[in-house]
């Protein structure tokens, strides 16, 4: 099979992975935000070279916010969602409408469940998709320039391989719209083993 068919492969896999995960996300914010309306832009998944990142999430000095999982049991990976500051600020404003604006630590807390929201959701239609048993941490939440947070993140986290999946998509109510990423970082050999699975060599 040639490269081009297999790359292919991978990125049918991976837009796969991303409609389910950002569809169990989509039903978990509805519930969060009531009356609310959530409405989904088509996810675009690709594969990247770790160098290129940060200029992918929109430049290395962009300021972002950044929720970060890891996960551990059949394989082990890492799970960060990136959003711009604005988008940070649209998506506090639907979770804390009126009167929260200087609410910091609540503004904090907001994001930090979004993004335990949707890190899980990629978990859980990774593992439906692959049958692999992944068991995640506690999220954590950080907000620098994008290139400080991913520099963190892989330190952290140890990646060797060359590789990640990133994902976007572009959440929107009747007013705010809310552009995010998901980076998905797996350890050595991670990321083989789930395509593997998934019938692609």
């Amino acid at each position: 099979m040639g490269k081009k068919i297999v790359d292919a492969y991978k990125l049918d896999v991976l837009k796969e992975l991303a409609n389910i995960g950002m569809g169990h996300a989509v039903t978990a914010l509805a519930q969060m935000l009531g009356e609310e309306k959530i409405f989904m832009d088509v996810p675009v998944a690709t594969l990247a070279p770790l160098q290129d990142v940060p200029e992918l999430l929109g430049g290395a000095e962009l300021p972002v916010a950044g929720v970060f999982i890891a996960a551990d049991g059949d394989i082990q990976l890492k799970i960060l969602f990136v959003l711009p500051l604005d988008s940070a600020l649209n998506l506090t404003a639907l979770l804390l409408p009126g009167g929260w604006e200087d609410a910091e630590e609540l503004k904090l807390s907001a994001l930090l469940e979004v993004g335990n929201i949707l890190t899980s959701s990629y978990l859980t239609a990774l593992s439906l998709m692959t049958g692999l048993i992944l068991l995640p941490s506690p999220p954590a939440i950080a907000m620098d320039m994008s290139a400080a947070i991913i520099s963190t993140v892989m330190a952290a986290a140890h990646i060797q391989d060359d590789e990640l999946v990133l994902m976007q998509t572009t959440l929107s109510s009747q007013e705010k719209r809310i552009t995010g990423q998901i980076l998905m970082l797996p350890d050595r050999g991670a990321l083989n083993k789930i395509f593997s699975l998934l019938g692609i060599r």
